[in-house]
């Protein structure tokens, strides 16, 4: 009796054995299944629009036409999951109403994509003349640099634009140019005395 109650012992912990081992194996499949799968399958991800504003005041944002957020100074917003096609993006000041930004942006993936609105024109004035000068925009007095310096004429207005530079020690002329602003971005003018050529050089950034 007791040689067949053992008998039923060994194959109940065989059978238990057997049962344990399948579970095992279930949980292995099933965990490799998991791991097969691409954390960047097709259907994953988005396409999203990061608009960052360096604009001075204010800004509404509109893509394709519908307004999206607004943005101050120095912040940014998302627009999240955008379709993959060519988006007109459009920023206007709240102050003026004027269009300050536009670009149409092409999405083509589901990556992040980033509008930078820059801010107004600006232009750098530097002194390489030898003395001091007076500089004027518009026949408007801006203020006086010394050699070797340099200033920012900001908020500078897209059209052109007359500089002069006239010497502070006897009120001479020493340099003029008219400055194309067709975009917003940075201009350098330096003033220098090149012989035989202009006295200034003007690029924009």
């Amino acid at each position: 009796m007791n040689a067949i109650q053992t008998m039923h012992r060994s194959l109940r912990r065989a059978g238990r054995r057997r049962a344990a081992a399948i579970v095992a194996a279930a949980a292995v499949i099933l965990i490799s299944s998991w791991s097969c799968k691409s954390p960047t399958s097709p259907e994953g991800g988005e396409s999203d629009i990061i608009v960052i504003s360096r604009w001075n005041d204010p800004v509404d944002i509109f893509m394709d036409g519908v307004f999206q957020f607004w943005l101050s100074y120095k912040n940014s917003a998302e627009i999240d999951n955008v379709s993959r096609t060519n988006h007109l993006m459009e920023a206007k000041s709240q102050v003026t109403g004027e269009v300050v930004a536009l670009r149409t942006l092409e999405v083509t993936g589901k990556i992040d994509y980033t509008w930078t609105i820059e801010h107004r024109a600006r232009i750098n004035c530097a002194n390489a003349f030898g003395e001091s000068l007076r500089i004027f925009m518009d026949g408007v007095f801006q203020f006086d640099l010394a050699h070797g310096e340099n200033r920012w004429l900001i908020d500078v207005a897209l059209g052109d634009h007359f500089l002069a530079a006239f010497k502070i020690g006897d009120g001479k002329p020493a340099a003029s140019i008219t400055v194309k602003v067709t975009e917003n971005t940075d201009y350098t003018w330096v003033i220098r005395i090149i012989a035989g050529g202009p006295p200034v050089v003007i690029t924009g950034d």
